[in-house]
């Protein structure tokens, strides 16, 4: 296996998303696409893409556009761009596939969106990309607060600018996903079980600092959009998609949202399935069910 380092024009046409290719030695089985979750990065991921080509799998990801290395500076973190970002993030999964198609063929071709990246993912197969199978990781349902936080985000907007960062949004979103796991005292016991990956996060530049507004903007409204009728009429009906989830995944709500969406696709003659992880929290790949995760993921895409 090698990694192979790759820039990739933005559909917003100012940015390249940097990403890396993980190279199997001999055949390729197929393409693996990951695209990742809010305020973290591809590095996060390395392992996985790592045994996926370990596997006979091509994979890859990229930084989205206001993170990690995609961003071209500090104060970019955090920002996608001053009006509807969330085209331009769920455009760039094509754009960057085509990239990879175009220099390696035609391949099965498994895409896979974690947290925000799920959201980004499931319009992104109504949109830009018609994957071989989908994996659908830690996704949400409806958001009864959507409509509410645009609203106030909107009003802000006038009087701060799109490019602050409210703690009263910030809240609003995200607030009370640390209740169920208090007594850990840390606030990012949400995420995983593993101290190690708290730490770890905790000291990474690339994982700590807060979306603006109108990144949040960006986020309600994939969130919305992706849970609305014509989004599950238009998913098709070949396309086999795999929803995993931890039970205690707040961005979920303890799977109940994650199986309000299977229902949901599956009354509208959609091909899914679904996993839930009994214990796990929100990043099933950093908690301690991530072998099997892994095991499972490859089953599907290997059937």
């Amino acid at each position: 296996m090698k990694i192979i380092e790759k820039s990739v024009l933005s559909t917003d046409k100012i940015h390249y998303l940097k990403g890396k290719l993980y190279v199997p030695d001999g055949d390729i089985k197929g393409y693996f696409h990951v695209v990742h979750g809010m305020t973290e990065h591809i590095g996060r991921y390395d392992n996985f893409l790592t045994v996926l080509a370990e596997n006979g799998y091509l994979s890859f990801a990229y930084d989205n556009l206001g993170h990690g290395n995609t961003a071209t500076c500090k104060e970019e973190l955090g920002y996608i761009a001053k009006k509807d970002g969330y085209n331009y993030l769920v455009n760039d999964v094509g754009a960057f596939y085509n990239a990879v198609y175009e220099e390696y063929g035609d391949h099965p071709y498994y895409l896979m969106g974690h947290s925000m990246g799920s959201f980004i993912v499931r319009l992104a197969i109504t949109k830009s990309v018609m994957p071989t199978k989908a994996i659908i990781m830690g996704t949400g349902g409806k958001n009864p607060l959507a409509n509410v936080g645009l609203s106030v985000i909107k009003v802000l907007k006038v009087f701060c600018g799109e490019k602050h960062v409210s703690k009263l949004i910030d809240k609003m979103a995200f607030g009370s996903y640390n209740n169920a796991f208090k007594s850990e005292n840390h606030k990012r016991s949400w995420l995983t079980s593993d101290k190690d990956i708290w730490a770890k996060y905790d000291a990474d530049p690339f994982c700590n600092y807060r979306f603006t507004l109108s990144a949040m903007h960006d986020l309600i409204t994939m969130n919305k959009n992706c849970n609305l009728k014509p989004w599950f009429e238009s998913v098709s009906d070949k396309l086999p998609i795999f929803l995993v989830s931890g039970t205690l995944d707040p961005v979920g709500e303890n799977g109940k949202a994650v199986t309000w969406v299977y229902e949901t696709l599956k009354s509208y003659g959609k091909n899914a399935s679904l996993k839930l992880y009994e214990g796990a929290r929100h990043e099933i790949l950093n908690d301690f069910c991530k072998e099997q995760v892994i095991l499972d993921i490859l089953e599907f895409i290997s059937k």
